[in-house]
């Protein structure tokens, strides 16, 4: 690169600063010029006059359909260089400025209505129809079931009014309607100011890149320039959604199905007793393809509604219950309350209603009091009188009460004589057992508000009887005492017979062994090791019969058992074996004691007389 070139860059670069600051004042002038010759025109209904002189970017205008906005390209700008928009663009020419400002402002309208329909389905597509045929079209739409659905459309802004009245004409009720203006048109007359003079500045930074003689010259410039045509492309991003939305309105529609009626059944007018927990369902007949059912309650005095999807079919055909509610009545002043419940089908056929009310009196009832006795104690197999009593309250009639002594014993029931205030029972129980056994008397009346209950509960406790006695000893309890006894033997020697014969294996191996080996030794001449032999001294196993060590030789018959000489007794003259059995001399005769002869003078001496 040349010397003179190098020095040359930081004096284009302060003029190309300078530049860009002359540019940026001229463009001020421009908008504000711009913004009051607008704002005169819409004030005095005059044309804003000529066009400025800077040539023009591409800006979108106030096209009838989007159809070829989405396929058409821009044609060139100022510079000469070409760009492509989504939508139709066109140079802001004296013509385009003139319409705008004939339309005084730029306003992007939004209508939100809710209509019900006889057909859903079939109306949203009617309403998408329709928008096309006013030169509009269908922007989205949702169903999420049968009775419900949405559409969004664009229509041209001159004929939303039109629009709008076929629309209501197709619905069988408007639910509600909300329309929106946004005044867009400061907006729009400054980003037109903006875009001419980054255009400006786009030329210049396009001339200056053309005659850039280095690379570090042309790597700058091209930086600035692509920020310069990135704030380009945002803004007449900004100018299209203007341009479309000022042009064409955006409606939204929310659709419903017109609902059908169904036959609901609150249940019959009622007086009912202030404080007192109530319960309350209705009946009703959906038709057959309904699947889905919400049932609120609204009891009339303030509090918070109840809802509920849980019914459930009755024994009537084609008949359904929805689940009981409760609710507790404490203000009497405020009587009678409407009772109004409201249920919900949906299914295949689409949406049907119903609702019902009835009237609620709350009153103030007096309450029954009831006594049953104290707690006592009873034989067993006795007759026992019962007497309670109760009060009598004027506003109530037809008295009856009920006697429940806890045994499994059939209930006693009794209406007592006009002015009666007691309660009489006779019960007898059969069983003595430990824990007590409750007596209840409940007294039952009828009141204004239905039935009314007061109870009153004691125990009774049941003792055993003792049985015939015969000088302080009682046979009864003496043969209970033995049975109990014997039962607990019975029940010991089962056991036992029951442990024996689980283990009778092992009973058997202990008694078996001891009377069984004995046998198989003697028998097959076993020989079992000495267990008490010492246990550190090694047991040496019998060496095979060897040339060293020859085997013992058989054992031959018995040897005869050898005779002994028999001496006579020179005192008693009895006769006797030499020796005794274990090979000893026999020294003493064993008849007399006499000392014995020996061998050799055994025959010569005579036995003493």
């Amino acid at each position: 690169m040349p010397a003179q070139l190098k020095h040359s860059f930081p004096c284009l670069a302060l003029a190309f600063a300078a530049l860009m600051l002359l540019l940026a004042a001229a463009g001020c002038g421009a908008a504000a010029d711009e913004a009051g010759d607008f704002l005169g025109s819409v004030q005095g209904g005059q044309d804003s006059g000529s066009a400025p002189s800077v040539q023009a970017a591409p800006t979108p205008t106030l096209i009838p359909a989007p159809t070829a906005a989405m396929t058409q390209e821009s044609g060139e700008d100022g510079s000469g260089q070409g760009t492509t928009g989504l939508f139709q663009q066109a140079p802001l020419t004296d013509e385009v400025l003139r319409s705008i400002v004939t339309q005084n402002r730029v306003i992007v309208r939004t209508v939100d209505m809710g209509i019900i329909v006889a057909d859903v389905p079939r109306s949203k597509e009617d309403i998408s129809l329709l928008a096309e045929n006013f030169g509009g079209w269908e922007v989205s739409s949702q169903r999420s079931q049968r009775h419900e659905a949405g559409i969004s459309v664009r229509v041209p802004a001159e004929l939303l009014t039109d629009f709008l009245v076929r629309l209501k004409n197709m619905a069988v009720t408007v639910e509600y309607e909300n329309s929106t203006s946004q005044d867009v048109t400061a907006d729009f007359v400054d980003n037109e100011a903006r875009l001419r003079v980054l255009r400006s500045t786009e030329a210049r930074l396009l001339e200056f890149h053309s005659r850039a003689v280095n690379v570090e010259e042309t790597v700058n410039l091209e930086a600035e320039l692509s920020r310069v045509q990135l704030e380009i492309e945002e803004i007449q991003g900004r100018q299209r959604f203007f341009a479309e939305t000022s042009a064409y309105s955006l409606v939204n529609v929310a659709l419903t199905s017109d609902p059908g009626a169904m036959a609901v059944y609150a249940g019959p007018d009622a007086t009912f007793r202030a404080g007192r927990r109530l319960g309350f369902r209705a009946t009703f007949r959906p038709p057959a393809d309904l699947d889905e059912f919400k049932f609120v309650w609204d009891f009339g005095d303030g509090s918070q509604v109840v809802e509920g999807s849980r019914t459930a079919p009755t024994a009537n055909q084609g008949e359904r219950v929805t689940a009981t509610v409760s609710h507790t009545y404490d203000n009497v002043q405020e009587s009678p309350y409407i009772v109004r419940v409201n249920i919900r089908g949906i299914g295949d056929s689409g949406l049907f209603l119903g609702s019902d009310t009835l009237i609620a009196t709350v009153t103030l009832i007096p309450s029954i009091e009831v006594f049953a006795g104290e707690d006592r104690a009873v034989d067993e197999g006795n007759e026992t009188d019962y007497i309670g009593s109760f009060t009598r309250p004027e506003s109530l009639w037809d008295f009856r009460y009920r006697w429940d002594f806890g045994d499994g014993s059939a209930t006693i029931f009794q209406v007592p004589e006009e002015g009666e205030t007691k309660a009489v029972a006779k019960h007898t129980y059969p069983n003595h057992r430990p824990q007590p056994y409750p007596a209840t008397l409940t007294v039952i009346a009828q009141s204004e508000a239905g039935e009314i209950r007061g109870s009153s509960s004691f125990n009774v406790r049941v003792n055993s009887v003792e049985g015939f006695i015969v000088a302080g000893w009682d046979i009864g309890s003496t043969f209970k005492s033995a049975v109990r006894a014997l039962s607990v033997v019975v029940q010991a020697l089962l056991t036992i017979l029951i442990w024996v014969g689980i283990f009778s294996p092992v009973w058997l191996a202990v008694i078996l062994v001891p009377f069984i080996l004995p046998r198989l030794i003697r028998r097959f001449g076993w020989r079992l090791p000495r267990l008490w032999a010492d246990p550190s001294i090694p047991v040496m196993a019998a060496p095979s019969p060897s040339p060293e060590f020859p085997a013992a030789p058989e054992p031959g018959p018995p040897a005869e058992e050898e005779e002994w000489p028999t001496l006579l007794c020179h005192n008693c003259g009895a006769t006797f074996p030499a020796r005794s059995a274990d090979g000893r001399p026999a020294g003493f005769c064993p008849t007399c004691g006499a000392e014995a002869p020996s061998p050799e003078n055994n025959e010569d001496r005579p036995p003493n007389p």
